[in-house]
């Protein structure tokens, strides 16, 4: 199956790649709205060109060009025979994203490889569990085995942040994104160490990654509680931005209390 496939890389590239994360949510009048969490992995991409000793500048063969999203309840339907001959824990997964999509972007000749999941919701409650079901879309990769040997990684101790949970709450007066660690979550375990050889090369590699958050409201933003964060010049729009290093230790640093101007 193609799409097995494609998401196969893409998780790799995911857990592997000096890109950048962007988390978008967009809120409609009547509180449904989008949410995209993509990832921009051009760099991934030239490394990968590179590695394998291919000229980008070589005319004789054109590298492939993509622009295309897939409707996982449409896979589902368009593929059923197959879905339904995959093992349990895939066919659960495919069931838990149905209402999502998946967009990818990839032109290898200018370097532009974007991947985003994303979902259409029509109330902030779907939002209750996007994290577990974004992990869900990944974990429908063919090279599962290749990505628990992470574990043994420099990157390994720093996984368990994928066990966080993160809720969404919008009222009329305002807007929280919150984030849940686990039990066992120790910060001074999950700091980088600046004398370890492995480390400062983790740390060299993902230096230019960062975790990008955008909120649109319908309404006018009149206070938030994050620094360095940018409005809109309408102030409906939020963004800032936080090193993909710094988020690894420590996810809360996404945070935010975000309250509306009276209007």
């Amino acid at each position: 199956m193609k799409f097995v496939k494609v998401l196969a890389l893409i998780v790799l590239a995911i857990c592997f790649s000096n890109c950048t994360i962007k988390e978008r949510i967009v809120f409609n009048d009547d509180g449904g709205g989008s949410f995209l969490v993509s990832y921009d992995m051009g760099e991934f991409m030239k490394q990968m060109k590179t590695q394998m000793g291919e000229d980008s500048s070589s005319e004789e063969k054109k590298g492939e060009v993509m622009d295309t999203t897939f409707v996982f309840k449409d896979l589902m339907e368009n593929y059923k025979d197959s879905i339904a001959a995959l093992p349990e824990e895939k066919r659960e997964a495919m069931e838990t994203v149905k209402d999502m999509y998946m967009k990818m972007t990839m032109d290898e000749d200018n370097g532009v490889f974007d991947f985003g999941i994303g979902l259409d919701f029509k109330s902030i409650k779907e939002l209750t569990d996007i994290g577990e079901k974004i992990q869900k879309a990944k974990s429908l990769n063919a090279q599962n085995d290749q990505v628990n040997a992470m574990k043994g990684s420099p990157l390994g101790k720093f996984m368990d942040y994928e066990k966080s949970n993160t809720t969404y709450d919008l009222t009329v007066e305002g807007f929280t994104r919150s984030t849940t660690l686990p039990g066992d979550w120790n910060t001074d375990e999950t700091k980088f160490d600046e004398n370890d050889e492995s480390d400062q090369e983790f740390m060299a590699y993902f230096e230019n990654a960062y975790y990008v958050v955008e909120y649109t409201f319908p309404k006018k933003i009149k206070s938030y509680s994050i620094e360095r964060a940018e409005l809109s010049n309408d102030n409906k729009t939020i963004i800032y931005k936080v090193s993909w290093l710094d988020f690894l230790t420590d996810p809360k640093l996404l945070d935010v209390n975000i309250t509306f101007a009276n209007e």
